[in-house]
């Protein structure tokens, strides 16, 4: 646990730039937003399934069908803040001397737009927790001492079939 636990406290302590910013030419961005819409509609169909199936009266579904449906926001929600990014004007984004981070020069309402389309992760970050939590209920409720009697069961037939 503790090889675990001091480096991600000096990755905390002693961040180095992340460089999170991933742009892509108009034809990546063509197939960039095909991908969203295709996980839109994967998730949006997975949802679907879970409400009609009537699985969401478990808690475990519940959290999964949560978490698509958030998941399908954040795809609409990014899909909209790239369209928005590329109406921005050249001089929207400015590097000021001295800083490598560019700053956002608000003009116009496209500019306020591309700021809060930009911050999609707070639709992401709780679908994620919502898949997590999804799983960690199904992992809890599983029947996994049934599994372990059967394994065993199993492998004392396979030695007396030896022994015999």
């Amino acid at each position: 646990m503790a090889r675990i636990i001091f480096p991600a406290l000096l990755l905390l302590l002693f961040p180095r730039a992340a460089w999170a910013l991933q742009t892509h030419g108009y034809q990546g961005l063509y197939f960039h937003q095909g991908a969203h819409l295709l996980f839109l509609a994967a998730m949006v169909a997975f949802a679907y399934r879970l409400r009609v199936s009537r699985l969401t009266v478990q808690t475990s579904w519940r959290w999964l069908f949560r978490g698509a449906l958030l998941i399908s926001l954040w795809n609409l929600w990014a899909f909209i803040g790239h369209l928005v990014a590329l109406t921005l004007p050249q001089n929207a984004l400015v590097t000021k001397p001295g800083e490598t981070v560019p700053s956002l020069h608000v003009v116009s309402w496209v500019d306020v737009a591309y700021y809060f389309l930009s911050m999609d992760h707070l639709l992401s970050v709780p679908a994620l927790v919502c898949f997590y939590l999804g799983l960690r209920e199904m992992h809890r409720t599983f029947p996994q001492r049934d599994l372990l009697r059967e394994r065993r069961r199993h492998e004392r037939r396979r030695v007396d079939r030896r022994l015999v």
